[in-house]
């Protein structure tokens, strides 16, 4: 009688769980996805990354929910070094800019890689590397990560910016003017800009430096951008950044295996005029390139080598801890 009674209680006790469950809708026991303002630059890929994101919802798959800011890229290092923003992708040298007024940012995951590529005129003679020893190159200014990026990945290359080329600065469009009005012999320009000139037919690539870089450094990629959080948010929020971390490298890869999702951002395409079939099949072709898939071993490397660099070149200080400043994947749980 004991054994039935006992039964009985559990199976009432399951039919009420049963109940339960069916009576009370999904939606209450679905955890809500933590939101996160995330700052990417306006235009670049990383805002092409983005829109794939919140359209896809890659996002909400890992748990959380973007509200997707895109401005200026100086205002963007601007609003996180000046404690104003917590998440953003920036250059990893703007933590340097950051500490000096006391706000500790950390660098926690890869954004865009360095595929950066010299444009020069379409019946230009230049078609490699070597060929811009002694002409006059258009970059972005010296205290830009752009300027630094090029720097290494021309040195890899056997070109001295100080010494084997003259420079004149330059947003993109400045430098791109200049060649076309043949003030200068090249411009360094990387995509979705170089899409469009590209395909306008009037420039041709001579050399990706990023390949460059990547050549000399046994495959390693050159990291460019960075995922970098203020240290506070940070040590709060453990998990939700891991998350993020997350969300960008499963869209990379979402990207490279399904470039053509490319096309389907019309508001992205049209309002930067990337939206004739020419310039989408190089967009499809090169973007998915810029962006980061992984974040392990040796991304670490990556890193390791860019900041070592940057310090050989003067760009950095050579006593500058940079490398304590990263958020290892294993620190990630990755």
């Amino acid at each position: 009688m004991i054994n039935l009674k006992t039964s009985l209680l559990i199976a009432g006790a399951v039919v009420l769980l049963a109940a339960i469950f069916w009576l009370i809708p999904p939606n209450l026991w679905k955890k809500e996805p933590v939101k996160v303002q995330y700052q990417v630059a306006v235009g670049g890929a990383n805002e092409l990354r983005a829109q794939v994101i919140k359209k896809y919802g890659i996002d909400k798959k890992h748990g959380i929910d973007f509200e997707v800011v895109t401005t200026d890229p100086g205002e963007l290092e601007r609003r996180i070094a000046n404690g104003e923003s917590y998440l953003a992708e920036i250059s990893p040298f703007t933590i340097l800019a950051a500490k000096q007024k006391n706000i500790n940012l950390l660098i926690i995951g890869p954004a865009v890689l360095y595929r950066y590529h010299a444009l020069v005129s379409a019946n230009s003679g230049i078609t490699s590397i070597q060929g811009l020893k002694g002409k006059k190159i258009g970059t972005q200014p010296k205290v830009t990560a752009a300027y630094i990026a090029t720097a290494i990945a021309l040195k890899a290359g056997g070109i001295d910016v100080e010494k084997d080329v003259s420079v004149s600065f330059g947003n993109i469009p400045q430098t791109i003017a200049a060649v076309e009005k043949g003030e200068a012999d090249a411009a360094m320009a990387a995509y979705p800009v170089a899409a469009s000139l590209i395909a306008s037919g009037k420039f041709k690539s001579a050399a990706a430096l990023g390949d460059i870089w990547s050549e000399k450094e046994g495959g390693l990629v050159l990291p460019f951008v960075v995922i970098a959080a203020n240290r506070d948010w940070y040590e709060r929020n453990k998990d939700t950044a891991k998350k993020v971390v997350e969300t960008i490298l499963d869209a990379g890869r979402f990207i490279q295996e399904r470039p053509s999702v490319i096309s389907e951002l019309a508001d992205y395409l049209n309002k930067y005029n990337l939206n004739t079939p020419p310039i989408i099949a190089l967009l499809e072709a090169n973007s998915p390139k810029q962006l980061p898939n992984n974040y392990g071993e040796k991304e670490m490397r990556a890193f390791e080598r860019y900041f070592a660099q940057a310090k050989e070149l003067g760009f950095i200080p050579s006593n500058f801890p940079i490398e304590d400043y990263v958020v290892k994947p294993s620190e990630l749980g990755l």
